[in-house]
């Protein structure tokens, strides 16, 4: 086969990114030069729906005249929650375990259909969700409330519905990560996890919630950089294991879609085998889309890279033909297609998001019998934050929320209200005239500071009115027993915020917590 032949190939696996809200040099090479025909979008691709509109309007216009015969696949992580891609004067709707929280399997196909008719209103048209991981590790820094929780069988059918939701209004689906990297307490943007469990116990547990997928017919499965002994004792993570990819998923499972990487510039990757070989193990494994997300030279180094293992025949030429009709096959079957009429209107979407958020709201402990609270008699409010939260490689680039204190200024319109940030040398919060607050609600956000978790101790031993926000994973609750009054809202998001403390006064939160704490 000709060269040229070879590298149109290629890049209808590679899946890629750039930083830019237009078409720039960078994606025009991708585009253009290289005939890449998967485009991957971050937060740094987004500024408002109208701008992501001409950009993804752009890159399908340039593929056209660069050859391209069917539309890009133009994917993004949508997970809702915590990770969060679309335009931010776009409404946003809760993540998978404040869904779980509802107990309402049904809603997750609600929220799949809204987030599609977001997306596709924006010209993405494929997402990378749901997240088919199973959070049973109170100590994962990469998973956590991104997971539906800690049972399979929920997980599975939360992802089923969020699958069918999306799959039916017209936007692909990706479940992730294959085989599941929910117990693990590495982050595999950072280091190389391992999860050595037995391959009966992956059956009960890990591997549940991707049989289901499959078997309801999810269109694509991304890999985790994880190794599983059990599977592949080579110490070869999933994405570059055949035993892994082709034996397991494709030939045990009978997974007939198609199997993309997650990112190969993550460290698990880019600080092993590096990023270029890489993407030649991974297809070899039996990988269909490979995904550079970031760096121009990583992106053109891996190309060059399949390009030439298919030349010397280390990568047989059926294979690399294998995966480029699998991926040409979903963009003709999910893409090609007439535009159809959007049926959520922002309006739905907002309608969606408060419905889902009050049920998801969750009193955890009530014990001194402090909820509901009446704002007639709370005229001193006092809100403590902790400025060392933890930050989740995979949610993007963010600081410290200010949602717990804004949503508290408009429910508690005519009280007083003080704002303290524990900094975590220790220093910025005055104790002083602490003993005047009616009310004391401290944001919990990761267990890091340890001096701020200490002074939250001090406050739950003590008589002053305190209600501990968890404003992410339950678990951290484990860390302050002492807590008497704790109400978990799964995510930072202004959505869940408003919801949980809309609940302190009315005194309802009907949600259940999807894990164990």
């Amino acid at each position: 086969m000709h060269e040229s032949q070879i590298r149109n190939l290629v890049g209808e696996i590679v899946v890629a990114g750039f930083t830019g809200l237009e078409v720039n040099d960078h994606a025009r090479h991708l585009l253009a030069t290289h005939q890449v025909r998967n485009v991957i979008l971050f937060s740094r691709n987004v500024a408002a729906k109208a701008q992501l509109q001409r950009l993804t309007a752009d890159l399908q216009a340039l593929a056209q005249r660069s050859g391209a015969d069917l539309p890009l696949i133009i994917c993004t992580d949508q997970e809702n929650g915590i990770v969060r891609r679309v335009a931010p004067d776009m409404p946003g709707l809760p993540g998978n375990m404040a869904v779980a929280a509802t107990g309402r399997s049904e809603w997750a196909r609600d929220i799949g259909k809204a987030t599609a008719a977001q997306l596709r209103s924006v010209g993405v048209n494929m997402n990378l969700a749901p997240v088919l991981d199973v959070n049973n590790n109170p100590h994962n820094p990469v998973i956590g409330v991104r997971s539906y929780g800690e049972d399979p069988q929920m997980v599975a059918e939360f992802g089923v519905k969020m699958i069918r939701g999306l799959q039916e209004s017209g936007v692909i689906a990706c479940g992730k990560h294959f085989p599941g990297h929910g117990d693990t307490q590495v982050d595999s943007h950072l280091g190389l996890p391992v999860i050595s469990h037995p391959e009966s116990r992956l059956e009960a547990v890990e591997l549940a919630p991707f049989r289901a997928a499959i078997q309801a017919g999810i269109d694509v499965l991304m890999t985790a950089h994880v190794v599983f002994p059990a599977v592949d004792p080579t110490g070869v993570p999933a994405t570059l294991s055949r035993a892994v990819l082709t034996g397991l998923l494709r030939e045990k499972l009978q997974f007939s879609g198609v199997i993309t990487t997650d990112c190969l510039e993550m460290n698990a990757i880019a600080d092993t085998v590096g990023v270029a070989e890489g993407a030649v193990l991974a297809v070899l494994a039996g990988a269909d889309m490979v995904m550079i997300s970031h760096r121009l030279d990583r992106q053109e180094a891996a190309i060059e890279a399949l390009v030439a293992a298919v030349q010397t025949g280390r990568v047989p030429m059926d294979r690399l033909q294998e995966a480029a009709t699998r991926v040409r096959r979903l963009r003709s079957v999910r893409l090609h297609k007439p535009r159809e009429a959007f049926s959520e209107t922002p309006v739905q979407v907002g309608s969606l998001q408060q419905k889902v958020c009050r049920q998801a709201v969750t009193f955890v402990h009530n014990d001194r019998g402090i909820l509901p609270v009446s704002p007639a008699t709370i005229h001193n409010i006092q809100i403590l934050l902790d400025s060392g939260m933890p930050h989740m490689v995979a949610a993007g680039s963010g600081g410290m929320g200010h949602w717990l204190s804004e949503a508290i200024q408009s429910s508690f319109p005519e009280a007083k209200i003080e704002v303290f940030v524990w900094r975590e040398d220790g220093i910025g919060w005055d104790r002083d005239g602490q003993g005047v607050a009616d009310l004391v609600v401290a944001g919990l956000h990761g267990t890091q500071n340890t001096n701020y978790l200490q002074q939250l101790r001090s406050l739950a031993t003590s008589s002053v009115p305190l209600v501990v926000m968890v404003l992410q994973s339950p678990y951290d609750l484990q860390s302050l027993p002492e807590a008497h009054t704790a109400v978990a809202v799964y995510e930072n998001t202004p959505w869940m915020v408003q919801a949980g403390v809309a609940a302190l006064i009315h005194g309802d939160a009907p949600g259940r917590l999807p894990v164990t704490v």
